[in-house]
């Protein structure tokens, strides 16, 4: 038997992949005019061992936004707030989803919460976690054999 060393972001992007494969199938019921949860799509990118995670937040005010570090888990939560419908409008297609969201990511222990810096420009949130691998990364130590 193989080992295989655990990749937590393989695992949690599977994870979400599982969650939206579920919610594309509620999204059914949202067209039959029953409220659906509206999670935003996120995107991981590793450069070296550094983790960037872009978050699609497309009409969402920034200062609603709030990025946390718990017991290693990055957590991205919000709300996009629904658009006020005026008496004299009407809508004739509404497809867009409103509402509360989170999305939450295991990252490696030893990432320093200090480090982790946020950016957001046209709808995009930026969240930078350095040297987040290099802590999965395997250490080896040579222990000297005593000749005695």
């Amino acid at each position: 038997m193989a080992i295989v060393r655990w990749d937590p972001f393989g695992e949690a992007l599977r994870m979400q992949r599982d969650m939206d494969r579920i919610f594309a199938r509620l999204g059914q019921a949202e067209a039959a005019g029953e409220s659906v949860a509206w999670m935003p799509k996120i995107d991981v990118k590793r450069t070296g061992d550094d983790v960037t995670v872009h978050a699609e937040l497309p009409g969402i005010d920034p200062a609603d936004v709030d990025i946390e570090l718990t017991d290693n888990v990055l957590t991205i939560r919000g709300e996009r707030k629904c658009e006020e419908e005026k008496e004299d409008e009407g809508w004739l297609v509404r497809e867009s989803s409103y509402g509360s969201f989170e999305r939450s990511l295991t990252i490696p222990e030893g990432v320093d919460p200090a480090a982790i810096r946020a950016s957001y420009k046209d709808g995009i949130l930026e969240v930078y976690v350095p040297k987040a691998l290099e802590a999965t990364r395997p250490k080896t130590t040579k222990i000297e054999v005593d000749k005695s």
